[in-house]
């Protein structure tokens, strides 16, 4: 069971710490190998452009401005990719 950095005491932080320090880069290929992806769960757009597309969605009948642009965006991943020799 993995411990919570910020919840050590002060000494086991920085012994982690310390030990960090001395690694060298090829010892962490390992651990980062099984390291988890992560992948960004939001873009930012401009404000102007989330209005917009909100009340496109309203006009289109979709629920949520979000689903539309989800839609779109797949459909356009498809296109190219299928497009692609």
């Amino acid at each position: 069971m993995k411990k919570q950095f910020g919840k050590l005491p002060k000494a086991e932080q920085e012994k982690t710490e310390a030990h960090y320090h001395r690694m060298k880069p090829h010892d962490f290929d390992k651990p980062m190998s099984h390291a988890k992806q992560h992948s960004p769960r939001a873009i930012r757009l401009p404000r102007e452009m989330v209005e917009t597309l909100k009340t496109l969605a309203e006009s289109e009948g979709e629920p949520e401005y979000q689903a539309m642009v989800r839609r779109w965006i797949e459909e356009r991943l498809r296109r190219e990719t299928s497009a692609t020799p």
